[in-house]
């Protein structure tokens, strides 16, 4: 009789387990083919946001669209979301939105992140489909939210281009938005596949200088040229390139440099850029810049004005747990191993900011010939293309397994979680 219990125990355990395993096998299943089931109304958003080419700010008929897709799929969204008033106008984000499904109990948060401003000339940037592959992503993880514990946030970022200026993924942290994110996920389009992570961290110096007008052939020994003094600054910043790190990048131009050329100039203005890969090395380097500027001051007899600005951006923290997650499900929906590529430039977002708060992977995905540089009309015209749309399937399929996986896989999400909190700590030394 003992025996015959424990082989029932036996049996009823082999059952239990191996029907638990078939169920998770099959949820990748349900993720991808309710990601097929929604490319088509999904890509009709595309196509409908790369039309409004709404800039930063200004994405009201894009933001919306959005919302009204992300409820039909069953999330609670929130728009005209609440940040401080000193980045945003009257402290209400318009055009951003965050929108959340709960999943059967308690457990991990994991974040996907849309971007819909569009440039002068239209998405040559290709947020239309970084917005909707981001929203397919959604779906998939929609589809089995009911059975699986932790919730989804998917988060309106707007007016990525002008990152720097605050009004959108810096606000939204500042306002909270991000807040229990345990995993954040973002696509960008590309010439090529990419898991390259490097963003250079970025400040801004506007610097004024104040002189005194008097002719400049009568009298201009009873002038200060102000405008010296901003070409003292651009001097002074030149003998500090020898003495900088490689992936330093220090880059100005003249806002004001007078008026008639017959008048000693009284105001002259000037804006510099300083990047670097980490955070510590830009903030030192800017220093610097800042002493250039005094001695700008200095060396003419000119008044400075200067002001730090309220938003820097961080660089990006790299967790490569995270990067291979998503990688390999990549790969195992066909792109192959040699398709993945580095970067040789670099640049800067507002995405690096979130990355230094939360562990983030942005996936680089393939619409274009390989030499297509972004903010151009070859690739404006790319994002609107058959094989764009097939790659945005493909990456948004990509992003929601590995998403399900950091809910699911707890031994991923820790070794998620502990690579980021070391990369964090080493980032600048």
């Amino acid at each position: 009789m003992k025996v015959s219990c424990s082989v029932k125990a036996v049996a009823l355990f082999l059952a239990v387990f191996f029907l638990g395993a078939n169920s998770a096998l099959a949820d990748p299943k349900k993720i991808t083919a309710a990601i097929d089931e929604a490319s088509q109304s999904c890509r009709s958003v595309s196509q409908q946001i790369w039309e409004f080419k709404e800039p930063g700010q200004q994405e009201f008929k894009s933001s919306a669209l959005l919302k009204e897709e992300l409820a039909k799929m069953g999330y609670k969204v929130a728009g005209d979301l609440k940040v401080p008033e000193d980045l945003v106008k009257e402290g209400v984000a318009k055009t951003a939105f965050k929108a959340e499904m709960a999943g059967k109990g308690p457990g991990p948060t994991v974040t996907l992140m849309l971007e819909y401003d569009a440039l002068a000339i239209g998405h040559g940037c290709g947020h239309n489909l970084i917005a909707t592959s981001g929203l397919m992503a959604a779906a998939g993880l929609a589809k089995v939210m009911k059975d699986t514990p932790g919730r989804v946030f998917v988060i309106g970022t707007p007016d990525e281009e002008r990152g720097s200026m605050g009004g959108g993924k810096v606000a939204l942290l500042e306002g909270g938005h991000f807040e229990g994110s345990d995993a954040v996920f973002i696509t960008h389009v590309s010439d090529r596949w990419s898991m390259d992570q490097r963003l250079l961290a970025m400040k801004r110096a506007n610097f004024s200088f104040k002189g005194k007008s008097a002719h400049a052939a009568a009298a201009p020994h009873k002038g200060i040229n102000a405008l010296r003094g901003v070409l003292l600054t651009f001097n002074c910043v030149d003998q500090l390139r020898e003495h900088l790190r490689q992936d330093v990048r220090i880059h100005g131009i003249v806002t004001k440099g007078g008026g008639p050329v017959n008048v000693v100039p009284d105001l002259a203005q000037a804006e510099f850029a300083c990047r670097a890969l980490d955070t510590t090395t830009m903030e030192d380097a800017y220093g610097k810049i800042v002493k250039c500027a005094q001695a700008g001051e200095l060396g003419t007899g000119t008044t400075l004005e200067f002001k730090e600005p309220r938003v820097a951006l961080k660089a990006a923290i790299v967790v490569p747990p995270l990067l291979d997650a998503v990688q390999s499900n990549l790969k195992g929906l066909g792109i192959a191993a040699n398709q993945f590529k580095d970067f040789d430039e670099l640049a800067s977002s507002d995405l690096g900011m979130v990355s230094y708060n939360y562990p983030t992977v942005n996936v680089w995905f393939k619409i274009a010939p390989e030499g297509t540089a972004l903010h151009t009309d070859a690739l404006r015209e790319a994002a609107k293309s058959d094989e764009g749309w097939k790659a945005a399937v493909v990456v948004g399929k990509a992003v929601a397994l590995s998403a399900y996986e950091m809910l699911t896989k707890s031994e991923k999400l820790k070794a998620v979680q502990e690579s980021f909190k070391e990369a964090k700590a080493k980032e600048g030394k």
